[in-house]
């Protein structure tokens, strides 16, 4: 999962560049997520219907189940357990995040105050041409990380992700030479990052375990995707 993200003042076209990257990532074949922030409250139901009626009744969480599947919860995330939270509930290849410029993650500016160390590209999101959105996506697809925390990029436990992104930010690491893991962790809604000795090892140890357990009878044909929440007192 890579994760870039679109900066500007207000009504610089970060919306409107926004959904231009989207559709030329999808047009390439890649899933794609995004997170829009928002400084104002944001209702994904609307007043009267049932669900709302559940949040104003208390209910902290209110999910509704229909064509699609919506979450309200009554508290401001991090970004990080938002990005988190996307790579468990069905990991893209792409997450375009609008807004969040004081991250350290791969930026496109819409506006000259907010380019930083980490900015890739100064565009005029309102004069961008076809041509120049491909060449972005091109930066994008080299240019752009996973969650700051979990970049590794040897076997020896070191990690220093903010060093490694502006590294991959200034072509100086090739993304492709990070650590390959295959298991995200998180505790207590803090994202971990893991090397690839301590992705496998944990991965052969709960691979090995279950394979005592009889999950065919549950309907389990493969181990494709293994989620485990450890609740501790």
């Amino acid at each position: 999962m890579k994760i870039i993200s679109i900066v500007g003042n207000k009504n610089s076209g970060k919306t409107s560049l926004s959904i231009k990257i989207i559709k030329e990532l999808k047009s390439r074949g890649y899933k794609v997520a995004t997170i829009k922030d928002s400084h104002h409250k944001m209702e994904m139901d609307k007043e009267n219907t049932d669900t709302w009626r559940h949040k104003e009744a208390g209910s902290e969480i209110v999910v509704g189940i229909g064509e699609t599947t919506f979450f309200n919860i009554r508290e401001r995330l991090s970004l990080e357990r938002m990005l988190f939270l996307i790579k468990l509930i069905d990991e893209p290849d792409f997450v375009v995040i609008e807004g969040f410029k004081k991250y350290n993650y791969a930026k496109i500016a819409t506006t000259e105050d907010v380019v930083d160390d980490y900015t890739i590209e100064l565009v005029d999101s309102f004069n961008i041409t076809d041509d120049e959105i491909k060449t972005l996506a091109n930066k994008i697809e080299t240019n752009s990380y996973d969650i700051t925390d979990t970049l590794f990029i040897n076997d020896c436990g070191f990690n220093d992700g903010d060093s490694i992104a502006k590294g991959i930010i200034n072509n100086e690491i090739n993304s492709d030479n990070l650590d390959n893991v295959n298991v995200s962790l998180s505790i207590d809604g803090k994202v971990i990052g893991l090397n690839k000795f301590v992705s496998n090892f944990m991965e052969e140890s709960i691979v090995g375990m279950l394979k005592s357990l009889k999950t065919s009878e549950y309907g389990v044909e493969k181990e494709e995707k293994i989620e485990i929440i450890i609740k501790r007192k």
